[in-house]
Parts: C-alpha cells; structure tokens; sequence
C-alpha cells in the first residue's frame, strides 16, 4: 500500500530552478563612431543577464572610407566579428562555481577571498580611455562605472592572440587602448616560426638484448705512471693526461692501436652490436605512428592554459563547462571596400578629383540560454592587403646548385625525391619575403617542401615600381596603400598591425573610416517588467469618493433597511 504524502517521496536536494514567466526585451543597437586603420575597434556592445538568451538579432554596419587622392589598387578588408564573452570566461573566475560565488558574495573558499562580481573604478576624464570613447559611453569624473566591457575587448583579443601564435604577448585585462588589429596573410598562412621535428620525423624505440655492449681495443696498465703522456682517440683528437701517479687516472688506461706509423696511429676500439641483439620491433613502429597522430589532435589544445584539461580532452573526456571559460564567435562577416571618383564640378578645378569608399555588413546573432550571462561584443577591424612586392619570384631566384656544376636543374622538384623525402620541410630564408632583406639567407620560418612555387605575389612594375621599403615618397604610388617592414621577420610586426601609416588619405591626421550601427536584438530571460505608465491626474482618488467604505458589523444588534454594504448610495 502506497501511503499518500510519504517522506521518502520527498526530494529536499533538488538542483532544478524553479519556473519562472520569461519576459521579453529588445537591446536597439544604433549609433554613430569613427574608426582608426589597423586596430580592433568595438563598435557595439549588449549586456546578457543571467539566464538570457538572445532568440534573434540582425544588425547591419554601414562603413565609409574618407576621401585619398586616388582609387586603391590593393583591397581595403573591413572584418566585423561578434563575440559572446560570458562571465565565466573573465580570468579572474576560475570555474562557473566562482562566478556563482561572486555573485552572491559568498567567498571563494572557505576561510577565503569573497571575489566580486563587477569590477569597479572611478571615472577620471584626464584618464585616456579609448574604449568607452569609442563605443560612445560617457561618464563624469569621479562616478562609479564598471570595466566589464575593458574586461570583455581585451579578453577577446587575448583569445585571438593565443590562437594566431603563442609567441604573441596577452594585454592586460583593465587596458584602455585600442588593441592592434591582426594581419589577414592568407598567402603566408603555411608558413610557421617553429615546427615540431619529432612529430614529423617519428621517434622509433630500438630494442636491445644486452644494454651492457661489450667494448674491445680498451685496457688497463699494470702500473700508473709519473709523467705527463698524450693521448689519442679513434676520431684522432687528443688529449693529455693529468701526471704525478695514482692522480694519473688516464695513465692506467690503455687501447689497442691500428697502424704502425706513431705519428697517424689511432684507437682500434669497437662495441660489438650484432651478437647483442639491436633491434626493430613492429610494434615499435606501430607506436610511432600512433604517437606521431595523436600528436597533431593535441595541437589543437596545445593554448589551453592547464595541462589537465588537455589530458582529459585527450582521453576523449567532455568538459561542458570549459566551453563556457573562454569567448564563444557567434557571428563573422568580411568584405572589401567599393571605391568611386568624384571630380570638381568649378570650371577651374575639373581635373581635380577624390575618391571615396563604402562598403555594408549584415550579421545574424543568436545565442541559447546562458547560465551565467555574459557581455555580447561587436568589433571591427580594417586593414589594408599587405603586398609584399619584393618578395623573391621562384624562376628569377633560382638558387644556385651546390657543387661542381652549379647550373642543373638539381633544384627544381623532383617527383621521386620529394616523394621518398622523410621530412617535406623547408626552411625559408628571408630573401624569400623580400630580396633587400639585411640578412637573407637568415630562417624567416618553415613552410612545407616546395611551397616556393605556390606564386600568390602581386608584380608592381611600371611607375609604380618602389626598389626599397624606405624610398622617398612618390606620387604615383598613392594608389597603393603600402604598409610595410623593412627587414621583416615571423614575429609580432608579422602578425600585428603595429605600423600602420595614412598617407593615402587626403586628410591624415583623422581617422580614416566612419560606421553607422543599426539593429536590434531580442533578449530572452528572467527580467521582470512594470507595468505601463501613464500620466495621472488623480483619477483613482475621484473613482474611489464612489466606492463603499464601511464594512458591516457582525456586533451589532438593531438591523434596518441600509444596503447590505452600508452605503446610502450615490
């Protein structure tokens, strides 16, 4: 018999929140900011709440390029991408049990810290802030104001940064400056400043019977020695020996010669390797193999910051909350900017002309339930196609073959020995990127064997031709937006828009391009909205002179013909 309300029915730990009416808002994304060349720029920022979810969101960004002298012949990329950086993913949580303990400013451990949640600081105007400028938001010196959206820019640059080249260096999570933008080297993406040999060459474990190989050609004297004496080796080299008896530890050894003339006579010492058992095992090779694959799964986790992560991951073991400890790319667009000519329309000046540009992003944005919410940031980038012109043409920098007959064609592929080649890798000399390089025949970094006859290299001959990075300016060479480094190497100056110039433009000493914001998204969550508000002239207070006020009075003993209510009526 089942008893109805039975206690061990009862279930006093669950962890299901309770349910609750969601609610509806809309964040309007809409504004107005200017953009420098080279950086990356927030453009757009929406706060998600906890338990938010973004169930639909369009935004459009409308980009103009100020007036150059003349139409660009390189592309000018303008690259728009939407972050959701959630809570969790700020460095100073540990884990979504921190962020709910700062949350509710319980401390972090017992005995502990009590973390907060929303970092803060005073405003100072004096304070140069490029962020906030840049996204709009205004203060007055000495408020109080948040560094979530500080926090959020820097924490998706670090990510980026982590996953473009371990040598870069991570900002500070408070900086305020706008961070460099990232070079878009489609053409260079297959070379790297390292690579790992082992992984390509397999390491291959060799089996021996005997780890103690007997050594022949060696002895020991029967009496040490008192005075100085040379020694040989096998390779020829020689050494002296230390003198005065007993500390003459050399002298007591001895080695079988081979040759008979004293002056060319070497060590015959040999170790004995086929009657000991050196050898290959399959399963030694299978090994390797095996090693050398998962090897190259583990590149991919190879910038998490904690090696037991990686393990586990390894072992085919899911983190859900890890997904939530870094920024999340909810949306990426990029395109190049439209240019068109206008001419002066006064008689005296119609030859005279400037060129604008334009170009449109669309984006779609949606994001599930987050637990812990979270900072939605947009940014844009926009940079110009880096030509690297004097980069070295394979056919006209054929090098030269070493030997005899410097002329073969010993340098060009070859089918059969490319094939059986264990390693395909070549190191790339700095010549390759540019023939005026300071040293070129240093390692610029490795590519893949052959990669020099994959030609992705725009030619800029004509009046356009430019010998050197630091030639003085020319007219001519306004159609091209150049942006380059003298002697250039696989380093932060490769990957960063650290140098970026404007002498393109008419007007250089504003930024460069202009974006109109406009979109809307429809958040989803736990929010709890008032009512409608409407604007009152007492009108309760004047219904309320016609509602009956009196209740009746059970006590009482005379009863009459008065309403029920006690009123008397209007």
């Amino acid at each position: 018999m089942t008893i109805n309300g039975d206690y061990t029915a009862i279930n006093r730990m669950s962890n299901q929140p309770i349910t609750v009416e969601r609610s509806h808002r809309i964040h309007t994304a809409r504004g107005i900011t200017s953009l420098p060349a080279g950086k990356m720029v927030p453009i757009a920022a929406v706060p998600l709440l906890r338990e938010d979810a973004v169930r639909s969101g369009r935004l459009r960004f409308n980009f103009e390029m100020m007036e150059t002298a003349e139409i660009l012949m390189n592309a000018v990329y303008v690259s728009v991408k939407a972050y959701l950086v959630p809570w969790s993913a700020f460095t100073r949580f540990d884990s979504i049990d921190a962020v709910n303990r700062a949350y509710e400013g319980v401390e972090q451990y017992a005995g502990g810290p009590v973390q907060p949640f929303v970092q803060r600081e005073t405003f100072n105007s004096a304070t140069a802030d490029d962020i906030k400028v840049y996204l709009g938001l205004h203060a007055k010196t000495g408020d109080t104001v948040t560094l979530a959206y500080h926090e959020a820019y820097n924490e998706i640059w670090n990510f980026r940064a982590k996953n473009r080249s371990p040598a870069l260096t991570p900002r500070a999570l408070t900086a305020k400056n706008l961070a460099p933008a990232f070079w878009r080297h489609e053409q260079f993406r297959h070379i790297v400043p390292n690579f790992d040999q082992a992984l390509v060459d397999g390491q291959v474990a060799l089996n021996v019977v005997n780890t103690k190989l007997p050594v022949s050609g060696l002895g020991i004297k029967g009496t040490p020695t008192a005075s100085t004496a040379t020694f040989r080796d096998s390779t020829g080299a020689t050494w002296t020996g230390g003198a005065g008896g007993v500390v003459a530890q050399e002298a007591l050894l001895g080695a079988k010669l081979a040759g008979a003339v004293s002056a060319t006579v070497l060590p015959a010492i040999f170790a004995e390797l086929s009657a000991n058992g050196i050898t290959v095992s399959l399963s030694n090779i299978d090994m390797a193999k095996k090693t050398a694959a998962f090897a190259q799964l583990r590149t991919q986790y190879n910038m998490l910051d904690d090696d037991y992560l990686i393990n586990m991951l390894m072992d085919g073991l899911s983190i859900p909350e890890q997904a939530m400890r870094q920024p999340i790319l909810l949306g990426e667009e990029t395109t190049i900017f439209g240019m068109s000519k206008r001419y002066a329309s006064d008689a005296a000046n119609l030859t005279e002309s400037v060129v604008n540009g334009a170009t449109a992003v669309e984006m779609s944005v949606a994001t599930p339930r987050i637990a812990c919410g979270g900072i939605i940031m947009v940014v844009a980038e926009i940079t110009p196609e880096q030509l690297f012109e004097r980069q070295a043409d394979p056919m006209y920098h054929y090098p030269v073959v070493p030997g005899a007959n410097a002329h073969t064609g010993a340098n060009f592929p070859h089918y059969l020995r490319d094939t059986l080649d264990p390693e395909k890798v070549e190191a790339v000399p700095n010549r390759y990127m540019d023939v005026q390089h300071a040293t070129p025949t240093g390692v610029f970094g490795y590519a893949p064997l052959n990669y020099r006859w994959n030609v992705n290299t725009p030619r800029i001959g004509g009046k356009f031709y430019r010998p050197g990075a630091t030639d003085p300016f020319d007219e001519d060479r306004q159609r091209l937006w150049a942006v380059e480094t003298v002697n250039p190497s696989l380093g932060t100056d490769f990957y960063l828009c650290t140098n970026m110039n404007t002498s393109v433009f008419v007007v250089t000493t504003q930024d460069p391009f202009e974006c109109v914001i406009q979109g809307d998204l429809l958040i989803e969550g736990n929010t709890v909205f008032g009512p409608v508000l409407k604007e009152s002239i007492d009108d309760y207070a004047k219904v309320l002179t016609h509602a009956p006020q009196p209740r009746i009075d059970k006590a009482a003993v005379v009863a009459d013909d008065i309403p029920a209510n006690g009123s008397a009526g209007d």
